[in-house]
């Protein structure tokens, strides 16, 4: 394999957005550290791999059932190819996959809107991996310090995946600009309880922020005990894509049906009104 070559490769062909592609592209640049097992795994399944599921989901345009489940399809061939090969959970090679596999399943959809909204607003939704906002405060030194300039500063939250909005925030003369999720995702291959536990004080952050935000975790595995209920917690809604425990024999391809589920759930908060209190109690009597 031509290192120089496919390290261009990568650089040329993948952004922000191709998380698990720029994954790649960092272990290709220290190539030499990696152990004899990676840098076979690396030339001989991951990059051709990659290539032609990139190019599948490139190929693919629109949201359709149909569409989705050929997206889900090509990640299951994928994930297939890549699952011996040995990266650790720490490198975040398999758990980016999802990522990236967000990327594809919703970009046609945040594209069609934005193409809505053009004519009423120059502000774009934008989507992907991000620091999201979660609060606002001040720290001034002293109160002198405070009458001459508040001292703004904001609190961010690492995300996996969100679709968000630039937002510029002025208090005096001082500004910042901020990420604020509308939809935020944490992507795991598996979860467990301590896993949980993390997510859910997340999820309060994300939603001090912005209440209106929708809290999700995509899962390929669920491995927390049964006695401990999220619903009580902050968090919108988990979706585990095997529909399974981990380390459960045998292993479940990703249920394309989960996917159709969670993008449906996503479209639907980005098309519904958010607060408007008055048409909701006119039309369904209800107020939340």
């Amino acid at each position: 394999m031509n290192i120089t070559a496919e390290i261009k490769w990568f650089e040329d062909n993948t952004t922000k957005s191709h998380v698990h592609g720029r994954n790649i592209l960092a272990k290709l640049k220290r190539y030499k550290k990696l152990e004899n097992k990676q840098r076979e795994g690396l030339s001989r399944t991951v990059i051709p791999s990659y290539k032609e599921w990139m190019s599948k989901n490139e190929s693919l345009k629109g949201f359709s059932r149909k569409i989705i489940r050929e997206r889900v399809n090509a990640l299951n061939s994928y994930k297939e190819k890549i699952k011996k090969v040995a990266f650790s959970s720490q490198s975040k090679f398999h758990s980016s996959v999802i990522e990236e596999f967000l990327y594809y399943l919703f970009k046609d959809l945040i594209n069609s809107l934005n193409s809505k909204n053009q004519k009423k607003s120059k502000t774009n939704i934008i989507l992907g991996g991000v620091r999201a906002y979660t609060n606002l405060y001040f720290a001034p030194r002293n109160l002198q310090s405070f009458l001459e300039k508040p001292n703004m500063k904001t609190n961010v939250k690492d995300q996996d995946f969100a679709i968000y909005r630039k937002i510029k925030i002025k208090a005096d003369s001082e500004s910042q600009t901020v990420n604020v999720p509308v939809v935020s995702i944490e992507c795991k291959t598996y979860i467990d309880k301590t896993m949980l536990e993390g997510s859910i004080a997340t999820a309060e952050k994300i939603k001090n922020g912005n209440p209106y935000c929708l809290f999700l975790i995509v899962t390929e595995w669920y491995d927390v005990s049964y006695d401990v209920d999220p619903a009580y917690s902050r968090i919108d809604q988990i979706f585990v894509l095997r529909k399974q425990r981990r380390k459960t024999e045998p292993e479940n391809p990703i249920d394309s049906d989960v996917v159709i589920d969670l993008f449906g759930f996503v479209k639907k908060h980005l098309e519904r009104e958010w607060s408007n209190i008055d048409k909701k109690l006119s039309e369904e009597g209800k107020i939340m």
